[in-house]
């Protein structure tokens, strides 16, 4: 779970026949503006670094990208949602250091959705935590407490009954094995998440969905913190650096081939001559 303050969305969007964004914020954008801030203490790289393929980001720096990237593509996947649904992004709770990776509120409820990425792995784990690479990670608790805080700062508009789904998106994982459902918390791959989100029974009628998303709307609801930049700015500032450790990425494995040609060549130069006075020497026998 992430602990950072961050500005709220500050307009008022009414349910509209299209899933709508709340302006001003975009997915990934408290983890965008966290990277920012730690990459503005870095060293500009050399000369020789930026030509051998250094990563303008360290290896903390790169799980805020990688974090960054996952976010942006389960935004992606909540944009296309079907018409009577409302999607925010990097929502700061007040009172607590947390924010909320996404909400999503339309007729079959409101979901408080964590974006995980875990490239390419088979996931395992149990009811209380998710290992990954050994360490347990706390996400069901974090998930339950991020639920359960806004459940309460909506209370005032939503029925008695209703409370806010935590819902877990793993985006893109090759496996998911829990030793048993977790009580409480959807975990899912990212593939799945627009389906099972369209396909949750209804829970709100059109008068409770428009004042819940009226409270959403209001920034009183949501703790304000100074965003550095514009969205824009932000978002061009991230595309440049991804583009950046992408094209170090390329340097570097064209370095690879090249020093592994450059070896196997040095490798049979060095080798040749001995190759041939042994067959010269078996000739000769």
């Amino acid at each position: 779970m992430q602990a950072r303050d961050h500005e709220p969305a500050a307009s008022v969007t009414p349910i509209t026949p299209l899933a709508s964004t709340a302006p001003g914020r975009f997915a990934g954008q408290s983890l965008v503006e966290e990277l920012l801030r730690q990459h503005s203490d870095r060293p500009v790289r050399s000369r020789l670094a930026r030509t051998l393929g250094a990563s303008p980001l360290d290896a903390n720096e790169l799980s805020w990208l990688r974090a960054a990237q996952a976010e942006m593509i389960v935004g992606e996947i909540l944009g296309r949602l079907p018409e009577g649904y409302s999607v925010y992004h990097s929502l700061p709770i007040r009172n607590t250091a947390f924010w909320v990776d996404h909400l999503a509120v339309g007729p079959g409820g409101i979901f408080s959705i964590n974006s995980k990425t875990h490239w390419d792995r088979d996931l395992t784990g149990s009811l209380r935590s998710i290992p990954i690479n050994n360490h347990a990670m706390p996400y069901l608790r974090d998930a339950r407490f991020e639920s359960a805080q806004i459940t309460a700062l909506l209370a005032a508009v939503m029925p008695a009954a209703a409370v806010v789904e935590p819902v877990i998106v793993l985006v893109n994982p090759h496996k998911i094995l829990l030793n048993r459902k977790p009580n409480a918390v959807t975990v899912i791959d990212s593939p799945r998440l627009r389906r099972w989100i369209v396909a949750r029974p209804r829970t709100f009628n059109p008068e409770q969905q428009a004042a819940v998303t009226a409270l959403i709307d209001d920034p009183a609801t949501w703790h304000a913190a100074a965003t550095p930049l514009v969205p824009a700015q932000l978002h061009a500032r991230f595309t440049a650096l991804e583009q950046q450790v992408a094209a170090a990425r390329t340097r570097r494995t064209t370095f690879m081939v090249l020093a592994a040609a450059a070896a196997a060549t040095v490798l049979a130069v060095v080798t040749s001559p001995l190759i041939v006075a042994a067959v010269e020497y078996l000739a000769v026998r």
